[in-house]
């Protein structure tokens, strides 16, 4: 018999020349215990209240214990409205604590999801934008804010024009948008993406900023259709925030949901449902992005794995 001990002071391993038999203990951080409760700070930038995506989106973000959503900012056309819809969201899911910020705003009216919050009061005025209120959470913990970015770029790209100073102290920016593999149909040609085509002028100070990219691209989001038996699941939990996408996702009324952006949410989180690739990738003036060669700017999520992520989302939703 050889006896071998290991420099770990937590495992011994008794090893025998037929066979082998070894006690050990696995060291705190990495035997699969739940990840330290607000651990991984968080700014969601949305356009919730057109495509129903958003509102599972915040919902996925209320139910994982592993992120502090510091606040949340809303971006494309009424933006004072969209915030009407983010802030009553989070009030269902228990987060009154979070507080929402109308971004840059435009002339793109809301959709009928506004009706489920259009008599709803915001807590309380807030007393600066929604850009201001980002660089201040930034420079004051540099290095650990994640932007995710689930609409179109008109705040994170002025954030990034008007302050420059905090592009060294975002830790990630985490984007649903674009497409370098296909389009919105399985097996088409990649095509300009909604969220980059509404602000292509925007979109490129992103990708050119410097600042570390992930983009969940159409490549990795546009087959994650939430099929009635798996919103049953979630409807049937009864809690005010299943509740609440139940109303809002009859309100769209678009069919059955597609989870683009629960996937950007889901990566900068920590849940890979996905393998990644670096790519230089660049914005066109019409929205179509594409990868070119050069030095990588961008991480590029592809190979979705979609039965697992839908799964793990519904469990996940349904059990808040």
């Amino acid at each position: 018999m050889v006896k071998r001990f290991l420099a770990n002071k937590a495992t011994v391993c008794l090893m025998f020349f037929s066979f082998s038999f070894c006690l050990y203990t696995v060291p705190a951080n990495t035997a699969g215990l739940a990840p330290t409760v607000g651990s991984i700070k968080i700014i969601l930038d949305t356009d919730i209240g057109d495509d129903i995506d958003d509102a599972y989106a915040v919902a996925l973000i209320c139910s994982l214990p592993e992120a502090r959503l510091i606040g949340v900012t809303t971006t494309f056309g009424q933006t004072d409205k969209r915030a009407l819809i983010a802030a009553k969201l989070l009030e269902k899911a228990g987060r009154r604590d979070v507080p929402v910020f109308s971004g840059i705003a435009g002339e793109q009216k809301v959709g009928r999801q506004l009706e489920w919050a259009k008599d709803y009061k915001l807590l309380a005025k807030k007393t600066v934008g929604a850009l201001e209120f980002m660089r201040a959470e930034i420079l004051k913990a540099p290095g650990q804010i994640t932007l995710v970015g689930i609409g179109a770029l008109a705040n994170i790209g002025a954030l990034l024009e008007k302050y420059p100073d905090v592009r060294s102290k975002i830790k990630q920016i985490v984007i649903m948008g674009g497409a370098v593999y296909t389009g919105y149909a399985a097996n088409s040609k990649p095509e300009p993406e909604w969220n980059i085509r509404c602000d292509a002028k925007a979109a490129k100070r992103v990708y050119e900023s410097g600042v570390p990219l992930i983009m969940a691209g159409l490549e990795v989001t546009a087959m994650m259709q939430l099929d009635v038996e798996r919103q049953k699941k979630i409807y049937a939990r009864g809690t005010g925030l299943t509740d609440s996408l139940a109303a809002l996702t009859m309100l769209w009324g678009g069919g059955t949901p597609t989870l683009f952006d629960p996937v950007a949410v889901a990566w900068a989180l920590g849940h890979p449902f996905a393998d990644s690739e670096q790519k230089k990738v660049v914005v066109e003036n019409d929205g179509l992005t594409r990868i070119v060669e050069g030095t990588p700017n961008c991480t590029v999520l592809i190979h979705p794995r979609k039965e697992e992520f839908l799964n793990w989302f519904v469990d996940v939703v349904s059990r808040k």
